[in-house]
């Protein structure tokens, strides 16, 4: 290896690890944060905080218009146009951002039209899709291999956004400034990234309508993705609201939370191994299978001890964490850790398609997972509440990401595979 590769190659794993450790410790802290929020509030506000934060999860999620899956290759193609094409999507995703809030405004006063603390928190916190359209700096400087600078801003937003916060909820009790604390971290963060690209890059600001609508049309398919993805992620929660209370949902958030505690590991793990199974696929036949194999039994098994080690202890985790008041969130954890668990196998099965090159499926599969779980969600949680939700939610990942391999033809034998793993079959 030169001397020029081995530079290039410190710089790529010191930008990952900013990427890998910053994401880690913000997660850890939203946690904990998110924790000591609930047990200060009530169900009903913790839950009525929630509702609203699902919705802005979806509007936020398709407002990104799937530019996040492509722009850094643009930079790679042109990068004398990059701040054209960030310039350009800023701007089209601002517009999005405006449309998006008023569509949010309607929905919740149709949908709840007595409860006029929700519709200021939700109008309050759409603020954050509308400051969240700058993200497009985040990766110009992963790109330049400067994940620090985000990494770094990040925390420090989040550090000035969390003591509002409690101060707002635990001395001031009120919702409405607590909720203008989460908007601000993404203000701060936004104003930070803004003064170090002007101050190290340039200061023009330049838009392009042919730009914008040149990375729309390359951009749509994650379009698609984001809103199929975020149905995964945030229906059974709004459903839950409507169809039962606020309670419902602070309860079964706290569930969702706990069970997705360890989610930085497989997924982790599964980035680790997609370099490894690209290169062995397109070299050695053998060896792919054989990477497939152990990643599904690494995922699998790992997958079988927590969902155990949470299914036994589910009520003195709640105790410690949450506190009594959160007690019946106790059934719906025993079940949802199952279904968070097992969802990692679909990035799995991501993987082995985007190799087989029949990636078509991804939507496909999801778009029928995203079906089965609202009409089952609907069905369940008139039947059992949040325990119907999380039986929802199970049964869906299982159908998608077992069932659907084994039918769809083309990803049969990627369900071969998935099953030698899992009976620890030629791994070695």
């Amino acid at each position: 290896m030169s001397i020029n590769e081995k530079i290039k190659s410190s710089r790529l794993v010191k930008n990952v690890s900013w990427i890998f450790f910053g994401n880690l410790i913000h997660a850890i802290l939203a946690f904990l944060l998110n924790i000591l929020v609930a047990r200060i509030l009530n169900l009903n506000d913790n839950g009525m905080l929630t509702y609203a934060a699902s919705w802005i999860a979806f509007f936020t999620s398709v407002g990104t218009l799937g530019f996040h899956g492509i722009i850094r290759r643009e930079f790679s193609k042109n990068e004398a146009k990059a701040n054209d094409y960030i310039w350009s999507c800023i701007a089209g995703r601002l517009v999005f951002s405006v449309i998006a809030i008023i569509v949010l405004q309607i929905i919740v006063r149709i949908s709840s039209p007595n409860e006029h603390t929700l519709h200021i928190i939700v109008l309050c916190q759409s603020m954050s899709i509308l400051f969240g359209s700058f993200d497009m700096f985040i990766y110009w400087y992963r790109y330049k291999n400067q994940a620090n600078v985000t990494a770094i801003y990040r925390l420090i937003a989040f550090g000035i956004s969390a003591i509002w916060r409690v101060v707002a909820v635990a001395v001031i009790k009120s919702l409405t400034l607590y909720v203008i604390g989460i908007v601000a971290e993404t203000a701060l963060f936004i104003a930070f990234l803004i003064a170090f690209y002007s101050r190290h890059y340039t200061k023009t600001v330049h838009v392009s309508g042919k730009t914008f609508f040149m990375m729309l049309k390359i951009s749509y398919p994650f379009i698609f993705s984001a809103v199929l993805a975020t149905i995964y992620g945030q229906a059974d929660k709004i459903m839950l609201k409507n169809m039962i209370d606020n309670s419902s949902v602070a309860l079964y958030n706290a569930s969702a939370l706990i069970a997705g505690l360890v989610v930085i590991i497989p997924t982790t793990i599964i980035e680790g191994f997609r370099p490894d199974i690209m290169d062995a696929k397109i070299n050695d036949e053998s060896l792919y299978r054989r990477r497939m194999r152990q990643l599904y039994a690494i995922i699998f098994w790992a997958c079988i001890a927590y969902g155990i080690f949470i299914t036994v202890f589910a009520k003195p985790i709640i105790l410690i964490l949450y506190g009594k008041k959160y007690l019946g969130a106790v059934s719906s954890l025993s079940l949802i850790v199952w279904y968070t668990s097992f969802s990692y196998f679909g990035a799995i099965n991501n993987v082995y398609m985007v190799a087989e090159d029949v990636i078509k499926w991804v939507q496909v599969t999801t778009l029928l997972g995203a079906v089965l779980n609202i009409v089952l969600n609907f069905f369940f949680i008139n039947l059992w509440g949040i325990v119907g939700a999380a039986l929802a939610s199970l049964l869906t990942q299982i159908f998608a990401n077992f069932v659907l391999m084994a039918v769809i033809p083309d990803l049969r034998k990627g369900f071969k595979i998935m099953v030698q793993g899992i009976a620890l079959r030629n791994i070695r």
